[in-house]
């Protein structure tokens, strides 16, 4: 009740939106988000140490913990749900914004396009991928004092363990889930409406439906139709199977255009991007804004990137934690962590590498179609490659559809076991689906992405206290391990 009063108080008046609620999420992202950088970098960091420490040997789910899901589909679900379709949605589109207007002082990063594209893996590379691995640690009892069971509350009252007694305990365990449920919530309304803007750009473009609210009412009802099915059948039947299924589209949607583009290219801004990249970890990742042009830029694009990837922190990290039971530690944070961001570099490379290339090559104005709408980006440059073109718009359009969806999905999932008893499991299912797409449908009413940004991190604020208590938690249990 509370998520669908709010959407639709934001409905009814949406001056409240752009007015007041979007200036103060951009200051208080001018405040913190600095700050949230530097821990993620620490956390980044604490994994690879946490890989090769004795307790990378751990079990995730206890020493008893079996393994339930094989590599393909157990490698295919934690990439689907952590951000499948925000690679779709920036492939080309991200790294040539920053081609266009390169946030990077070219007096330290000269070479422009690789310059892009690595500032666009520092928002989508391995800093992302080790904070949900993190919190897939916290929440998977990995140490003896965990018991295996996927709580989100229960490393708070580790860290607040004999400060509370058992009534605020309760209490704290009620507050700990409402916050969980809102950061998942928007989190993920801001990713359907985001999705569905691009889905609506390319039906448009490629069909006669001209009525923009139509067009996305149509492509929400199907995204709700899918994610509530595929939540129904739950993780080996639905989640399973559509994450597999999208992982096989999306190499065969990579593979088609390697064949079909000049290879040169794409491979110049892997290596020097990938050079760059590792570049900006180690000089640049803790000084970010003395990196920049505009050290302003941060605000709306690393640091809000930053607190979305925490809104699904909690979703996605205990979806990390339950189908990860039994892996070994190292294995989970190399899976996690180094197995995503090579896909990722690869994705970007081959996408925006072989659209900017073309650009450059052909004068194609795809780079000046992206400065003006970046929702158009990758039509625009599949449009100049004939029918082989259009066969790579459906895909990217389906295989867009379907990650949302397996994100959705998941975070239903979540959200009925963070919210309901068993009787009321049953039903609850449905009214989250609806409530997810009521919400992300009056959201694209507003068309206006940099406002989904910010709605999808409103749930993010107010969780980072209780991420920092979870890491106090889960630090006080590493030190009871270690000591045992």
């Amino acid at each position: 009740m509370l998520c669908l009063s709010l959407s639709t108080t934001a409905f009814l008046v949406p001056e409240l939106l752009t007015e007041y609620l979007q200036p103060i999420i951009n200051e208080a992202l001018r405040v913190l988000g600095a700050s949230l950088f530097l821990l993620v970098n620490g956390l980044l960091v604490a994994v690879i140490v946490i890989a090769f420490s004795p307790l990378g040997k751990q079990k995730v789910g206890g020493s008893n913990a079996q393994v339930e899901f094989g590599l393909f589909g157990w490698l295919s679900m934690l990439f689907a749900a952590g951000m499948g379709s925000g690679l779709i949605f920036w492939g080309v589109a991200e790294p040539a914004l920053n081609v266009v207007n390169s946030p990077l002082k070219q007096s330290l990063y000269p070479n422009e396009t690789s310059s892009a594209l690595a500032l666009t893996l520092i928002n989508w590379g391995a800093h992302a991928w080790a904070l949900y691995a993190v919190f897939g640690l916290v929440l998977g009892g990995v140490t003896n004092t965990g018991n295996g069971n996927v709580e989100i509350s229960a490393p708070v009252i580790s860290a607040l363990k004999g400060v509370i007694n058992a009534k605020n305990q309760r209490k704290v365990i009620f507050l700990v889930k409402l916050v969980a449920v809102l950061a998942i919530f928007f989190g993920v309304v801001g990713t359907i409406a985001n999705s569905t803007m691009l889905l609506r750009k390319g039906i448009e473009m490629h069909s006669q439906i001209e009525s923009a609210l139509v067009s996305g009412f149509i492509i929400i009802s199907l995204i709700v139709l899918l994610y509530t099915f595929s939540a129904k059948l739950g993780l080996k039947k639905g989640i399973q199977t559509l994450s597999k299924f999208n992982v096989w589209l999306a190499f065969a949607l990579l593979v088609w255009l390697l064949l079909l583009m000049p290879i040169q290219p794409i491979i110049d801004i892997a290596i020097d991007g990938t050079v760059d990249y590792v570049r900006l970890i180690f000089t640049g990742a803790w000084q970010l804004q003395s990196q920049l042009n505009n050290p302003e830029w941060a605000n709306g694009w690393t640091y809000n990137y930053y607190f979305w990837w925490l809104a699904w922190g909690p979703f996605v990290g205990v979806f990390l934690a339950k189908i990860s039971q039994g892996r070994p530690v190292w294995q989970y944070i190399m899976a996690v962590v180094l197995v995503p961001t090579l896909v990722t570099i690869v994705w970007f490379s081959v996408f925006s590498g072989s659209a900017i290339a073309w650009d450059k090559t052909y004068n194609a104005g795809i780079l000046k179609a992206i400065e003006a709408d970046y929702t158009q980006g990758l039509f625009i440059f599949f449009q100049q490659l004939g029918w082989q073109g259009t066969v790579l718009i459906w895909s990217s359009l389906v295989l867009l559809l379907i990650f949302v969806v397996t994100s959705a999905d998941s975070a239903i999932l979540v959200i009925r076991d963070l919210t309901n008893n068993k009787e009321a499991k049953a039903w609850s299912i449905y009214g989250w689906s609806l409530a997810l797409g009521l919400c992300a449908f009056i959201l694209l009413v507003q068309n206006n992405e940099p406002l989904n940004r910010t709605i999808a991190i409103i749930g993010a604020l107010p969780f980072l206290v209780i991420f920092i208590l979870q890491l106090v938690g889960f630090t006080k249990e590493c030190m009871s391990e270690f000591k045992y």
